[in-house]
Parts: structure tokens; sequence; C-alpha cells
């Protein structure tokens, strides 16, 4: 039984409290009008950072422009309010696989794409003011296995060698090489053999996203969270200007010109040809609090990720009493077989009483979002549906913000100046061309 089969629905109405939205911050549960408009220029299904930053970019072109956003939930409280805020480019431990995949020019640009939304949404943070806990910091990536880091060595230089006169001088020297010694000390983890540091951001996402959605509001979108989509139609030409009917699951229908499904893992529930490449998987993580003999501890300045959990199994990790605190989640297997869906499951309304149980008293050294799709590329481009900005199988933070300005600009019909930039992998155009249950 292949993937597809899976059957993706509708987010469950009463998830779990995420730690990140306790407590709910008051547009939660907004309605900007006590009923549906009738019509609107802009229909964006979901309501997370992508959302969020499409809508906002799309104000900046077209200020008049009419933009209605609807939410299964409540505000932002899909993957985005489930994100612990990791905000960092760290393309260079892919650029082995980009070049192999892609080519030099390709691997540049996917560097760069990473590099420029990072710096991007750190850049309009702090031009509007958004308070969302935004912290300029070192992120670190430490390694635990001597060959590994080895690798790690090999392409950092490669990294310098490509890319040589080709991007900016700080960006291409910005990673900091952390010995063994500096890295075991400094750092906190006993079995490290060395560690890349480099800038970064953390912030809330849940906090930044919700900030994002008030400025909005001011500026005349129609928010409408609690209300769950369940089908668009293309209208038969012939019918007005509009292309679509959306229609919602209680509160009827709505006709757009333009419609956005910025709804993550649950994209195929609108647009079913995405089911073999997209589908909800549920984790759970746990928040272990440190002794307090770690207050100053420089560990706590930065960010870290531990790049050997993968192979090390939740129970054999104990914790100690000066732990560090971390994001801990379950153990993600490298296929996407039907039966570890079935045993996980996508129902995001209960705790996990098997994985709570091992994650009391445990520590895990690694952390990613709430919901990972099963697909190792973003997917960008407009489609015969409309627009899917869609398919994170990694740390979002890095890729959404860009992501929207290049969804932006083809809206806008500036795929020319588009194609300079965006790289072609992320483009949706490359789906049919991809093997069924494939991760190339």
């Amino acid at each position: 039984m292949t993937i597809s089969k899976f059957p993706v629905g509708l987010p469950y109405r009463n998830p779990t409290k995420s730690y990140w939205q306790t407590p709910p911050l008051p547009i939660a549960d907004h309605r900007t009008t006590p009923n549906l408009p009738s019509t609107s220029q802009y229909v964006i299904i979901g309501s997370g950072i992508t959302s969020a930053s499409i809508a906002y970019k799309l104000l900046a072109k077209e200020p008049h422009t009419q933009i209605l956003m609807l939410e299964a939930r409540q505000a932002s409280s899909g993957a985005t309010g489930r994100n612990g805020g990791h905000c960092r480019a760290c393309r260079y431990t892919s650029l082995a696989s980009d070049l192999r995949k892609f080519g030099k020019e390709e691997a540049l640009k996917l560097d760069k794409f990473e590099e420029e939304n990072v710096a991007n949404l750190g850049k309009l943070i702090k031009e509007l003011g958004v308070k969302c806990d935004l912290r300029e910091v070192e992120s670190v990536d430490i390694w635990t296995d001597q060959e590994e880091w080895d690798d790690v060595l090999e392409l950092l230089k490669k990294r310098q060698d490509v890319f040589d006169g080709k991007m900016k001088e700080s960006v291409l020297k910005k990673y900091k090489i952390w010995t063994r010694d500096e890295a075991r000390k400094e750092l906190l983890v006993p079995e490290a053999v060395g560690a890349v540091g480099f800038p970064a951001y953390a912030l809330s996402p849940y906090k930044f996203v919700c900030g994002l959605l008030e400025i909005l509001l001011k500026k005349g979108i129609n928010l409408q969270t609690n209300t769950p989509v369940v089908e668009v139609n293309q209208m038969n030409s012939g019918q007005g200007t509009a292309k679509w009917i959306v229609h919602t699951l209680e509160r009827g229908q709505v006709l757009a010109d333009k419609v956005i499904l910025a709804t993550n893992a649950y994209t195929a529930a609108l647009y079913p040809p995405l089911a073999d490449f997209i589908i909800p998987t549920r984790s759970q993580i746990a928040a272990v609090r440190p002794g307090s003999n770690i207050a100053g501890n420089p560990a706590l300045k930065g960010t870290c990720v531990c790049n050997y959990i993968l192979r090390v199994a939740v129970e054999d990790l104990e914790v100690t009493e000066n732990s560090l605190f971390w994001i801990i989640r379950p153990f993600i297997p490298t296929s996407p077989s039907f039966s570890y869906l079935q045993l996980l499951g996508i129902l995001d309304e209960k705790i996990g009483e098997k994985t709570a149980k091992q994650f009391k008293n445990r520590l895990v050294l690694w952390d990613i979002p709430w919901i990972q799709s099963l697909l190792l590329e973003k997917l960008r481009a407009k489609t015969d549906f409309g627009f899917v900005p869609d398919s994170m199988a990694t740390v979002g933070m890095a890729l959404t913000f860009q992501s929207a300005e290049a969804l932006v600009q083809l809206l806008t019909g500036n795929e020319k100046e588009v194609d300079g930039w965006l790289p072609k992998c992320y483009k949706l155009s490359r789906v049919p061309k991809m093997e069924r249950n494939s991760f190339s």
C-alpha cells in the first residue's frame, strides 16, 4: 500500500494545546465580519507564516486589493504556532546533494534563497516593530561523529571554492568552526567532536504571525478563523470575473478571482493530485527544564542542533540534572511507509500516551516543527488549480518568507524576474517528473 492511499482530511477541530500558544493571543478566534463576504479578489486558505507573508506582500504591491483569509482553526495554530523559532540559513549541509542533483547554478540559488529569506524576515520584523521575542544569536550545528564531522569540514571548504566571487564575502565566510574542546566545554555536549556556528535569529513564530495579522487587519484584510474550507471548484466561463468557488464547511461559499492554498500538510485535502507527495504526520514534543546550575551558561545565548539523534532511540538517552532546555520529538523513519503513518496517525486532538511515557525524564537533542511533509523540496509555483505555496519538509522559517515573495511576483505577472532567483526545484512543475514515493 502506498502513501497516496492515506486519507488527508481537514485539520481536527480541537488539537492539543501548543506550548508556544499558551496562552493564546487575542486574535486567536478573530472574525472580521459576522458573515463571509460573497466575493473577494483573493482568498488565502490558512493563517500561518506563509499566509501572512503572502497577504503582506500582496498589499504592498496592491494596497487596495481585497483579501479574505480563511483558517480552519485558530489563527496561526498549525505548524507556525507549534514552531520553536529557529530562523537560520544553513544550506551548507546539503551542498554535495544540491550540486549532484541540480548543478552549480541552482545550488548557488538554493544557498542564496535561504540567506535572503532569513535576512529579509529579520529586517521586516525590526521595521514593523512586531513584538515576537526576536533575538540575533549564534546558531550552532553540533556533530558527534568524527567521520561526519570530517565531511562537514570538506563541505565548508568546497562551499568557499564553488561560490567564491558569486556571493557576498560576509555570507561566504560566515561560518565559525568550533573545536572539539570548545564544543564540549561551552556547548555542554560531552560527545561533541566539533561544531559549526553562524549568525541567525531566534523568535516566537506564533507571536510574529499574530502580530503581522494584526497589522494586516488594520490594512483591510478580512480574517475568518474556525472556518474550514472543504472544496474549491473552478467556475464555468461566462459567470462573471470570478474564477473559483470556495466552499466552507458551515458558513457558505465565496466567489474568488484567485485562490491561494497555504495549507501546508493538509493541501491534498483541497488539491488531491498532491496526495502522493504531501500528507500530514503527527509529532509530539516535550519541554525539559534545566537545573539551576545552568544559569548564565554561554550555551543558553544561542540556538543549536545536534546531529546524531537520527541514529539513537528515545529510550537510550537519559536526562541529567544539568541538562539544557530542549524541545524533543519522536524519531522520523527514513521511508514514508503507510504502516508508520498508521502507527503515529494524524489525529492531534490528544497526546500519545506511549510517546509521552517515553519522553518523561528523557532527553533528545534534536527538534523540527510539528508538521512534516514527505517531500524533500519545497514547492512554489502557479498550477492549473490556483497557487500552492506548500510542502516544507524541514524548518520552514528559512524558506517561507522568500517563497511568499516568489508567489506574489508570479501572481502579479513578474515570472521572468522570479526565474532569475527562484530555484527550479522549488517549482510545482517539478512534481509530475517525480516518481511516486520518491525522496530524490
